[in-house]
């Protein structure tokens, strides 16, 4: 399964994890592609991860350790970027792990087909698209979403878009930059990847900067995937209306009224779009139809349906 010469780069920002930080590496450690560099990059945690990975660097040769001060996700994933040799790069967050063969099996759909992209989707069926499919691919989010994790990219496409250091929801922002730029992407069906629900995680919190930076991201990957996708933007706008969706649920009740216009405003404006795309989610259109009987019901129905 794939090249034993290909070089691999895992970058692994690292940051309040020392739980879970042992099951993360050793899983890495562990894979049957083993011509990897494990990049370690410690956002100045407040507990043992720094010396945990300092522990693996002394013992596995492959393992490189970065220490710097507390920058963020994004900061730690593009200096990882930056310290990286291989081929390819993957992004592993140090809360998850992954089985034995994540790596070899990524590697070999994007070898097999030559694609500058390897993607985890869901299903049983294993596929290859053309960038601008894939991206729309992602918008639709059935498949496969933004999330860094679960992913082979060729280096040299990491490398052309960094991540936007000092922001939340980030990946929403990066990663369809990644997609879209691809010649090719391999979708390889199944699950290797195994994302833990960490309530201390970064994607966890509930201030409303948080919020307003997944406004903000969305916006960004809209404009984008608007210049990809030309004139049919209905996917851009199924994966923009889930995150406007998103942030409209969890603002506080009291306050915030203009961000609660601004939002609401945008959904009831493609509201119609959405419901009417047979390809957007049945939560996107499920929501959509929602949005006719105004914010408060809206709000009512979607705290008890999730």
């Amino acid at each position: 399964m794939g090249s034993g010469n290909t070089l691999i780069s895992i970058v692994v920002p690292v940051y309040g994890t020392e739980a879970y930080l042992p099951q993360c590496v050793e899983s890495l450690l562990a894979q049957t592609h083993s011509h990897l560099e494990l990049i370690l990059i410690d956002d100045g945690s407040p507990d043992h991860s720094g010396t945990l990975c300092d522990r693996y660097g002394k013992q596995d040769g492959r393992v490189l350790v970065i220490h710097q001060e507390n920058q963020g996700v994004s900061a730690a994933r593009n200096a990882g970027i930056k310290a990286a040799h291989g081929q390819y790069i993957a992004f592993v967050d140090s809360d998850d792990w992954v089985e034995p063969d994540y790596l070899a099996a990524l590697l070999q759909a994007a070898e097999e087909t030559e694609a500058d992209a390897a993607v985890e989707v869901s299903g049983v069926q294993t596929c290859v698209w053309i960038g601008r499919e894939a991206l729309r691919q992602l918008c639709y989010q059935k498949r496969f979403d933004t999330a860094p994790w679960g992913k082979l990219f060729r280096a040299e496409l990491a490398r052309k878009t960094p991540f936007p250091e000092g922001m939340f929801f980030e990946d929403l922002a990066v990663v369809c930059r990644m997609i879209g730029g691809a010649q090719r992407v391999a979708g390889l069906a199944g699950t290797r990847y195994h994302y833990r629900q960490n309530p201390k995680g970064t994607m966890n919190g509930g201030d409303v900067r948080r919020l307003l930076d997944e406004l903000q991201a969305a916006d960004m990957m809209y404009s984008y995937a608007k210049s990809v996708l030309g004139s049919d933007v209905r996917a851009a706008e199924s994966r923009k209306f889930s995150a406007y969706c998103q942030v409209l649920m969890k603002l506080p009740r009291n306050g915030y009224d203009d961000v609660r216009a601004l939002t609401w405003d945008y959904l009831r404006r493609v509201r119609g779009t959405v419901l009417r795309d047979p390809n957007a989610r049945t939560k996107n259109r499920m929501a959509a139809l929602l949005t006719w009987f105004g914010e408060p019901i809206m709000w009512l129905l979607w705290s008890v349906t999730t």
